[in-house]
């Protein structure tokens, strides 16, 4: 099946073409959909070691000399995970339906000189409450909000992306824990989990020793909360190649095709840029460069660098010239909904006269390799050129020539590996890697596919 006959594939596509979905100063996003970051924090979760270890609370403040402490003792099984926009956080929730849970207190003079609350519950200073059982009938929940940050390491080519465990409060709730004298009883989650092995890390995006910059190497890395256009939050992570790009929080919906663990959009710039850099390695004569929008455009679109250039001079026999006429045609690549790169020309309007060739060629997508030696790449496609007219029959000769001999060859050979680089060699997804499934280009660059966990 291709990607355009995919449900609601056609008119994501044609919502890329007519709006860039790579926020200014951005090249590369990547959306993870909501089950496909539970499969990345839930990779980070070690059940087994956790076992026998508590959850403990002491309340920030004492009452009458005396602190409220709670402690559950239960197997902790992997959280729920979900997205939220409105929050731009992970909620995370943990169900509790085996266990026991008890209440008590214990001497301010206690808390004050120990201060870590593991230590106050095993001081036997504590007075403790007849233990209740945790059961499916009277669970407990231990939920709440987490961000989700980046951070740099010296050097700016190293980050790490992760759930901030020590911010965002996660609150204890059931009905057995009605009745406490004290505040809710909510902490962030490192310190309820203080003895448990949880790491909150989603990626890692390392340049690799001995390895080149490519043009996507980051120089910043942003995250937000977003929702894709059937509605489904996703967790958004973006990279930039300088410093200084910004990321707002809006609510127009991004695309991301709704039945695929993630997506990845590459700006129309960073992607005609590659197959730019990737063309001007082939031997042909002509070379392309990237050009901003202009001219009605609304992506970058990639654009000979000379343009063809028609002159005819028509006079008698005695060498007087009656008529001169010159064109100036330029050869411009950008994105489809359905065929891939597609050619597509430019008259300068200086021109005296406006040659009616009709130039056609397009360059599709397709993925090729396997795993870290995926690579998303342009194949042969159909070319044409039809000449309506006396200076048109000129040309013709020389335009077919150059579409099915040197372009069609260099177009053909264009890998995009510095995106291959980037997502697949430097990030690293926890417990999982990226398996890429279908390529679109709409004019930025759109891979969408599944995660699949480590061997």
């Amino acid at each position: 099946m291709s990607q355009q006959a995919l449900p609601g594939m056609a008119a994501l596509l044609a919502a890329m073409e007519q709006s860039p979905s790579v926020p200014d100063g951005w090249d590369v996003v990547l959306n993870l959909s909501q089950p496909a970051v539970q499969s990345l924090v839930r990779s980070n979760w070690r059940g087994e070691s956790a076992t026998g270890y508590s959850l403990v609370w002491v309340a920030p403040f004492p009452v009458d000399g005396e602190y409220d402490v709670v402690e559950v003792e239960t197997d902790l099984q992997p959280p729920a995970v979900s997205l939220s926009a409105i929050d731009q956080a992970v909620h995370v929730g943990f169900g509790i339906g085996i266990g026991t849970l008890r209440f008590g207190k214990a001497p301010a003079q206690l808390v004050s000189g120990l201060g870590d609350p593991r230590k106050v519950v095993g001081s036997g200073e504590v007075s403790w409450s007849a233990p209740v059982e945790i059961s499916p009938q009277n669970p407990l929940q231990l939920a709440g909000l987490l961000p989700v940050g980046v951070e740099a390491a010296t050097g700016g080519r190293n980050f790490s992306i992760e759930l901030s465990l020590a911010d965002g409060n996660l609150t204890l709730s059931g009905s057995n824990t009605a009745g406490i004298s004290s505040l809710a009883m909510d902490q962030s989650l490192g310190k309820w989990l203080a003895a448990w092995t949880l790491g909150g890390q989603i990626g890692t995006l390392t340049l690799q020793v001995g390895a080149e910059a490519t043009l996507l190497t980051p120089a910043q890395i942003t995250t937000r909360v977003a929702t894709s256009r059937d509605g489904q939050p996703v967790l958004q992570i973006m990279t930039a190649t300088s410093t200084g790009a910004t990321a707002l929080v809006g609510s127009d919906p991004v695309p991301h095709p709704a039945s695929y663990d993630f997506s990845l959009i590459v700006s129309s710039k960073a992607t005609m840029t590659m197959i730019a850099n990737g063309y001007n390695l082939g031997t042909g004569i002509i070379k392309l460069a990237c050009v901003p929008p202009q001219d009605g455009q609304l992506h970058w679109f990639a654009q000979v660098h000379e343009p063809m250039v028609f002159e005819g001079t028509f006079g008698n026999q005695d060498g007087k010239i009656y008529v001169t006429d010159h064109s100036k045609l330029y050869m411009r690549f950008g994105g489809s909904t359905d065929q891939g790169l597609k050619l597509f020309t430019y008259i300068d309007p200086s021109s005296t006269i406006q040659l009616q060739l009709d130039l056609a060629a397009h360059y599709p997508t397709r993925i090729s390799g396997t795993g870290a030696d995926q690579v998303v790449g342009l194949q042969e496609g159909a070319q044409s050129v039809t000449a309506n007219g006396f200076y048109e029959a000129i040309v013709q000769p020389r335009l077919e020539s150059f579409l099915n001999g040197d372009i069609k060859s260099d177009m053909s050979k264009v890998r995009m590996t510095a995106l291959s680089d980037l997502v697949l060699r430097d990030l690293t997804l926890s417990g999982h890697q990226l398996q890429f499934e279908i390529a679109a280009l709409p004019a930025e660059l759109l891979i969408a596919g599944s995660l699949k966990p480590d061997a």
